[in-house]
């Protein structure tokens, strides 16, 4: 079942919070809307993920809480992931994490007000991609950003080589492979392709 993907790697993250890093930089995993539903209060995505992952629900709903704060709300993230959402998501995919993050967020579920900061992140992406007018400036802007930040992180691998010589080129490499390419590569010490 794909809706166990997020929730075991939501439950390994919270076991083992130094590989939150790594997961920052990877694309969101299937099934973060149970993570989302859990956290907002549904029982019954409780139920079903306790009973996937032989889990008391209390962990399910630690971990759910957990994979929200670290991964979706990000100091880097954007708006996509802030709604837990892949780019390609349909509007009806953002409406219901929107209101799954605001449920999360309410004061009825939240009486200390802890997770009050994260509004703001939930509101300002929302409005960044609730039409398809501001999805697509929105998106433009993702993609002039993403060519800049390639062209000059071009330029810094180059001055890097430069400086020193192979070894700098192969780290760039290996800053820009996904999660399990730079595991790869650090325990065989095998250059990535």
């Amino acid at each position: 079942m794909s809706d166990k993907v997020a929730l075991k790697i939501a439950i390994d993250l919270m076991h083992v919070p130094s590989q939150v890093r790594f997961f920052r930089s990877e694309p969101l995993p299937d099934g973060v809307a149970l993570l989302l539903g859990i956290a907002a209060g549904d029982e019954g995505a409780e139920h079903a993920a306790a009973t996937l992952t032989d889990r008391s629900p209390d962990i399910v709903r630690r971990a759910a809480t957990f994979f929200i704060e670290q991964i979706l709300f990000a100091p880097n993230a954007d708006s996509y992931q802030v709604l837990g959402v892949s780019p390609k998501a349909s509007p009806g995919e953002l409406r219901r994490n929107v209101a799954l993050l605001l449920r999360w967020l309410h004061p009825d579920l939240d009486p200390h007000g802890e997770r009050s900061i994260f509004i703001g992140r939930v509101t300002a992406a929302w409005n960044d991609l609730k039409t398809p007018e501001r999805r697509a400036a929105y998106d433009d802007l993702r993609r002039s950003a993403g060519e800049k930040r390639k062209s000059r992180s071009g330029l810094r691998g180059n001055a890097k080589q430069k400086k020193r010589g192979g070894e700098a080129s192969r780290i760039y490499r290996a800053e820009r492979a996904g999660f399990l390419r730079r595991v790869w590569s650090v325990i065989f010490d095998r250059p990535l392709q």
